[in-house]
């Protein structure tokens, strides 16, 4: 210690010899020594008969502390007081007052000399805190390296993304002409397809009127001349009897009888004259308006069920009496006889043709991709089936329940046609040309809308290129 530094004398004398800090709760033994009254009582825990002071080693015996307020006092003193005025950056220990020179590296926390010795440190490694604190900056430095490296991966990848952001919108947005066009294109052949039906129909309005115009004017030249004859005979009936008699042969002969008869009766209205059971008459409009929206689909092999045979272009399938060994998987059918296609729809128009065969018990049409796959299924809507099928010699719209159809000819194509968002689900005799059921609108809830076929016992589908 240097004596001429009065500073640190007095830190001397005002510390403790025990614990080398400032005394806390100061008090003196036997001998006149002045310790800390935890560190004394920690000192003497293990001494029973005599006590001996830490210093000078002089013995009691008994215990005898007595409190020093006057020491306390100037302790409390010099707490307040800075004893030494660090320097531009230093800092001190608060507890001893010493300049922070160490960094204790187990506790990471900077020390002073003082603290170095005590207990709490002495066993610990520390090194000068400027070596401390350029080891901590070259980590500091080697990190903020990697923070920028990253940095300028991230900068690389968001320029990247807002490149493709921005090539994806362009794409949008050419899509979004491209369907403004079509739509407007759709518009305008519905606009003339509207324009070409109602000229016709008023076309058959006006031929309707004439052929009624013609044909009431011959019955009321029938009606007319009939009932004249009625006249001419009633006035006949009232003359005497001679007169009565008289030429009458000529007025109820059967020659004239028979001509009244086989006279043609007054041409009809246009179709009054065609059987009601007749079939109807093809729609080429419709059908050309359907073609606008034709698929090719092919069938989804991952969804059929065991007895079912597909061929190698997808587009076939057929019942087989056989169970083929297939891999089994959530989307596959495996009690009804069902199988899905590739390719599904959660927007726009759209219209298929399968070739149904000769099979008695079958179902064509569509269905959600949520559709329940394992066990027994019911194909109605409201499991999100919508189709319509043969059994037996019946044809029926599988409603809930089910609805006969009057085909006045077995159909070999079917015609599927799907209106995501109008929620419309039609068929037709593709051949025939002519609507067999359409389903009331409905709501598909955003689900993707998928082809679905359903076969019996002998049947083979084929969806049309």
């Amino acid at each position: 210690m240097d004596e001429d530094n009065p500073a640190e004398s007095f830190q001397d004398e005002a510390s403790c010899s025990l614990c080398l800090g400032f005394f806390q709760d100061p008090v003196s033994i036997h001998c006149g020594h002045n310790f800390c009254r935890a560190c004394i009582t920690r000192c003497w825990e293990e001494q029973e008969e005599t006590f001996s002071c830490p210093r000078c080693k002089a013995t009691a015996t008994q215990r005898n502390l007595r409190p020093n307020r006057e020491l306390a006092k100037i302790i409390e003193i010099a707490k307040r007081l800075s004893l030494r005025a660090p320097s531009a950056g230093e800092r001190l220990c608060e507890r001893h007052r010493e300049v922070l020179k160490l960094f204790c590296e187990e506790d990471q926390v900077p020390i002073c000399l003082v603290c170095r010795e005590s207990h709490a440190h002495r066993l610990h490694a520390a090194v000068p805190i400027e070596e401390a604190v350029e080891e901590q900056k070259e980590k500091i430095q080697a990190h903020v390296q990697i923070l920028k490296e990253k940095k300028e991966k991230l900068q690389g990848l968001k320029e990247a993304e807002e490149g493709k952001s921005l090539e994806f919108l362009e794409k949008v947005q050419q899509e979004r002409q491209k369907v403004v066009l079509d739509i407007k294109e759709l518009q305008q052949f519905v606009e003339q397809q509207e324009r070409l039906l109602l000229g016709r129909l008023e076309k058959l309005d006006q031929e309707i009127v004439r052929r009624k115009e013609e044909n009431l004017a011959k019955l009321l030249e029938e009606i007319s001349s009939v009932s004249e004859q009625i006249r001419e005979l009633e006035e006949k009936c009232q003359q005497p009897p001679c007169e009565f008699l008289q030429k009458t042969g000529n007025v109820v002969h059967p020659s004239r009888l028979e001509n009244e008869k086989s006279q043609q009766a007054p041409e009809i209205l246009p179709g009054a004259e065609e059987n009601p059971a007749s079939p109807p008459q093809k729609n080429t409009a419709l059908k050309e308006t359907l073609m606008q929206f034709r698929e090719s689909l092919t069938l989804d092999p991952d969804t059929a069920h065991p007895r079912l045979v597909l061929s190698e272009d997808h587009r076939c399938v057929r019942w087989e009496e056989a169970r083929h060994p297939v891999p089994d998987n959530p989307k596959r059918f495996d009690s009804s006889r069902c199988i899905l296609g590739c390719q599904g729809f959660n927007a726009g128009r759209h219209y298929w043709e399968v070739e149904v065969g000769d099979g008695e018990a079958w179902a064509v049409g569509v269905a959600k991709e949520s559709v329940e796959r394992k066990g027994r299924i019911s194909v109605k809507p409201e499991v999100g089936i919508w189709a319509v099928g043969q059994c037996g010699a019946q044809y029926q719209a599988l409603t809930s329940p089910t609805s006969p159809i009057t085909l006045h000819s077995a159909p070999k194509v079917i015609g599927i046609y799907l209106d995501y968002e109008a929620g419309r689900v039609a068929f037709f005799d593709a051949n025939n040309e002519v609507p067999i059921f359409a389903y009331p609108p409905t709501s598909f809830g955003g689900e993707r809308v998928l082809p679905l076929l359903c076969l019996g016992r002998g049947c083979r589908f084929t969806l049309s290129p």
